[in-house]
């Protein structure tokens, strides 16, 4: 298999590094802030039950009265959850790529907020430091509540970053193909001008000059008066017609069918996804049977059979990026059995092929019909969020008696 793959990529300019650089910024400090608020939200709700709990569960079989240690149980988890919290924002825990260091982060910050709780409760006289499985339980409870809010605040924040990604990568993609389209709309504009202009401009004058000689010459004619001035002026237009045939015309041409058409189908291809703007990737696969066929020196193809080809793909191609909003575009395409396949597919938002009222149907029908005249197919495999597949048979004259 031959492969030509394309992978493009454009250098931002300064002032989009330096606006990227303050949505970086924007972005940290809102995962930083999603961070501390879950976590230390978990946290208050366990401090305050584990507190609760103590005093008036606990205790309440010891004796009746009221539990003089509430406010300092009460101080001690609330400095214990800000130390997590402080810790959280030391650590760098936000700005951390690597899953397993930000967890590690997570859980060393549980552990500082747990040693933190059962230091003041030591220090308070709350516990008895003799009371070895206490403190100890207490030590572990406090760290694996502690861990256990960070890593759900940790979850929560990742979440959200995929989907504000997700979302930027959409946006980024969503304004991609509109420059794609715009590109393709100039270059329309582009082509229709320069033929309006070659038909009205230079050749239609070449064309009055052709025609006033002739009349004159044939006037000449008529009058029986023919002199060497009037061969000279006829071989003259026969010039100019020449000039006009080999310039404007051929150049014309040229404009409303891919220069690179005339050297073979794979190269105009080839020209019709490099004209694609530089943030739309794309991957050409041509196989040796097809190279083989278009093989310039002794070309398979006909014309018509390059040209109908590459107007499937140039169609699938404006379909996938005007519709389907895809950054990505595959193009194989392969011979078997005396049949050119065509293969585009995009990574686009797709759409349902069932729905006869969708604007994606309008050109590649009129292929299909195209398709169907010679006995070709087209299909369309496409459902919406996953993109386009367009499959293109194309029979070719000739191909099976050439092998023989």
């Amino acid at each position: 298999m031959y492969f030509v793959t394309t992978w493009r990529e454009e250098l931002a300019p300064k002032d989009h590094m330096t606006s990227t650089d303050s949505a970086g910024s924007r972005t940290g400090a809102s995962n930083l802030r999603v961070l501390i608020l879950t976590s230390t939200a978990l946290l208050m709700v366990f401090a305050l039950g584990a507190t609760l709990q103590f005093e008036f569960v606990i205790r309440s079989f010891v004796d009746f009265w009221f539990p003089r240690y509430l406010p300092h149980r009460l101080g001690i988890n609330i400095t214990s959850v800000l130390a997590n919290a402080l810790c959280l924002w030391a650590f760098r825990v936000h700005l951390i790529h690597r899953r397993k260091w930000a967890v590690l982060g997570a859980i060393a910050a549980g552990a500082v907020a747990a040693g933190t709780r059962v230091t003041l409760q030591l220090s308070l006289g709350l516990h008895d430091f003799s009371e070895l499985p206490v403190w100890q339980t207490e030590l572990f409870t406090s760290w694996f509540a502690g861990t256990t809010a960070n890593l759900v605040a940790l979850t929560t924040m990742w979440t959200r970053r995929r989907a504000e990604e997700q979302a930027r990568a959409a946006a980024t993609n969503e304004l991609h193909v509109h420059y794609a389209l715009q590109a393709l709309a100039h270059e329309e504009i582009r082509v229709r001008r320069e033929v309006a202009e070659g038909l009205h401009g230079s050749l239609q004058q070449r064309l009055v000059l052709i025609a006033r000689r002739i009349e004159e010459v044939l006037h000449h004619l008529e009058q029986r008066e023919v002199t060497d001035a009037d061969v000279t002026m006829l071989k003259q237009a026969v010039a100019d017609m020449e000039v006009a045939r080999e310039g404007d015309v051929r150049e014309m041409s040229r404009l409303l069918y891919p220069e690179a058409i005339e050297i073979g189908m794979v190269p105009a291809v080839r020209s019709l996804l490099g004209r694609l703007p530089t943030m739309i990737g794309t991957r050409l696969v041509v196989s040796d049977a097809v190279r083989r066929l278009d093989d310039p020196a002794a070309p398979a193809l006909s014309q018509t059979e390059r040209l109908l080809a590459v107007r499937v793909v140039e169609e699938s191609v404006t379909n996938a990026l005007r519709h389907g909003g895809a950054s990505r575009l595959d193009v194989v395409i392969r011979e078997e059995g005396g049949r050119l396949q065509m293969v585009v597919t995009d990574n686009g938002s797709g759409y349902d092929p069932e729905d006869e009222s969708s604007s994606h149907r309008s050109g590649l029908a009129r292929l299909h019909d195209r398709l169907a005249i010679v006995g070709g197919s087209l299909e369309i495999s496409s459902m919406p969020g996953a993109g386009a597949t367009v499959t293109a048979w194309l029979p070719l004259e000739g191909v099976e008696s050439g092998r023989s």
